[in-house]
């Protein structure tokens, strides 16, 4: 369920998706990367960070955008995640009351 919560703050931010697909769950950010050139290319191509020298254009989406077609669950916002979490984790809904009662018992013990 941590997992699931770290996923609705970060489909909260714009122009990002939350999607699962036969490789596992992955974050979709749909914005243009600083360092493109206006030919498409890397400006930091040397340098560029690990994450992108391990990621292949293979099923870029830039050849145009994605859509629920090409994932098993694709979620576009928090609501339509947040109903994803309510219905496979029966608790959803008391995590926090889990953990906060814990805490209780652990300051009174």
């Amino acid at each position: 369920m941590e997992d699931f919560d770290t996923l609705l703050w970060q489909v909260s931010h714009q122009n990002t998706q939350v999607y699962k697909d036969t490789d596992g769950w992955f974050l979709l950010i749909n914005n243009r990367c600083d360092h493109l050139l206006p030919d498409g290319r890397c400006n930091i191509y040397e340098t560029r960070p690990q994450v992108c020298r391990d990621h292949t254009n293979d099923d870029c989406e830039f050849d145009g955008p994605a859509g629920e077609d090409d994932f098993e669950l694709l979620f576009t916002d928090y609501h339509s995640l947040l109903a994803y979490c309510k219905k496979r984790f029966k608790n959803w809904d008391k995590r926090f009351q889990k953990a906060s009662g814990g805490a209780k018992k652990r300051a009174a013990g």
